[in-house]
């Protein structure tokens, strides 16, 4: 594609004013050179000020309290009480306690693999947090599910 294309396709965003500066730069430089740009620039800059001349019709006040009025209680009803937040707290944290509560579990495994000559434990530390990330991660997915699917949130009504 060539500048002049390029600039063709610019020129509604231009004219709008809903471009990126160095973008605007690239047409302004265009423009200095190219007539029939220049041209199409000036009859889109028009078409856009007769655009923004234009009403648009509003509603009535009475039909936006009306609306609003009707909208409010059931927005109230989708939204999760502050019991339900805790019942999805209380499930993340019990994920969280049981994944870090095997974890002397995996190091007993891992020092008897040593003992036995099967593995280095030079690695425990690091083990700790790859196994805290593998773990945790997966249980706070588990429980995020297990509330979506008891509908404690993303509920409608």
């Amino acid at each position: 594609m060539n500048e002049h294309e390029v600039v063709r396709l610019l020129l509604p965003a231009a004219a709008s004013s809903d471009i990126q500066p160095e973008d605007l730069r690239r047409v302004r430089e265009h423009l200095a050179r190219c007539e029939a740009c220049r041209r199409v620039s000036g009859e889109l800059e028009a078409l856009v000020a007769a655009l923004r001349e234009i009403q648009t019709p509003q509603p009535r006040p009475e039909l936006l309290d009306r609306v609003r009025a009707l909208a409010e209680p059931r927005l109230a009803d989708m939204r999760p009480s502050v019991r339900e937040w805790g019942w999805l707290a209380a499930l993340v944290l019990i994920s969280w306690i049981g994944a870090l509560a095997t974890w002397p579990l995996l190091r007993a495994a891992g020092e008897w693999a040593f003992a036995a000559g099967h593995a280095a434990t030079s690695g425990l530390g690091s083990a700790l947090a790859a196994y805290s990330l593998l773990g945790l991660l997966p249980a706070s997915i588990s429980a995020f599910a297990v509330a979506l699917r008891a509908g404690i949130i993303g509920r409608t009504k």
